[in-house]
């Protein structure tokens, strides 16, 4: 696997030879400014397959908007302990 790096507008230019490397393997780095800004690659083949909902999740876990559990149980909930304050103003609004 070799890695080969464009430019933005040398990779608009020459989009499909950029995805034929893609395909073979080759890592290809997207610059701008000098600065790599995206990497293309051959997908991992996953033999498990997923589910809709699977999908979505990692998708959403991906993105950053949910945060995936690991597997154990959540601790119940414990509530706090009230101050003489806060069990007065509680009292007042029943």
């Amino acid at each position: 696997m070799k890695e080969v790096s464009y430019g933005v507008r040398e990779f608009q230019a020459h989009l499909g030879e950029a995805l034929r490397a893609a395909q073979r393997g080759d890592r290809v780095i997207i610059t701008s400014h000098g600065r790599p800004i995206a990497v293309l690659g051959k997908p991992a083949v996953s033999r498990k397959k997923t589910s809709a909902t699977e999908r979505k999740l990692l998708r959403l876990a991906a993105e950053g908007k949910i945060a995936l559990g690991n597997g154990r149980r959540i601790a119940a909930f414990k509530a706090p302990r009230l101050s003489g304050l806060t069990r007065q103003l509680l009292a007042d609004r029943r």
